[in-house]
């Protein structure tokens, strides 16, 4: 099985820009996954010992998996429970997008119910639109990735709290 990729953030204009010529489907799954790698980064960031790093971030590591790096991000305060909240639901939509490979579209009910939850979502649920709900979308995986570039950058107070990654 090949590597992927090692994705920086100054990267994520240009992953946007290949997000826009993806269908529905291959941009939710994309920045998801970037998310998701991001996250992980930030969260390997933290470590103290690669090998061991290794041991928790591989294959069949216990935070190999995007729910899992969420559920560690929220319960040591990386992560306000705002951010856990958006976390999961692009979890939540990625994985919709993953299973579903022809309904996987903005448009679908389920895609629709969880944008709408997301924090950077400002209309009204009568004013949804499949092509605005992938902005926002891309939109919040970009805050989030923002926001642990931050914290692996010293742009946030040391103390590693919640309260020192919020989005601007």
């Amino acid at each position: 099985m090949a590597l992927p990729v090692n994705l920086e953030f100054h990267q994520l204009n240009e992953m946007i820009g290949a997000f826009n010529k993806e269908s529905d489907r291959g941009a939710g799954i994309l920045a998801g996954s970037f998310l998701e790698h991001y996250l992980g980064l930030y969260l390997r960031s933290k470590t103290v010992d690669e090998k061991v790093a290794e041991k928790l971030f591989g294959a069949m590591g216990p935070l190999a998996t995007f729910s899992q790096r969420i559920a560690v991000a929220y319960a040591f305060g990386f992560v306000d429970k705002g951010q856990y909240a958006d976390l999961e639901i692009i979890r939540k939509v990625r994985n919709y997008f993953a299973h579903h490979p022809i309904e996987g579209t903005f448009e679908a009910a389920e895609v629709r119910s969880k944008i709408l939850s997301l924090s950077t979502y400002g209309g009204l649920p009568t004013d949804y639109q499949a092509p605005h709900a992938r902005q926002v979308y891309v939109f919040a995986c970009g805050l989030l990735c923002g926001s642990f570039w931050k914290g692996m950058h010293g742009k946030a107070h040391s103390s590693g709290t919640a309260a020192n990654f919020r989005s601007p």
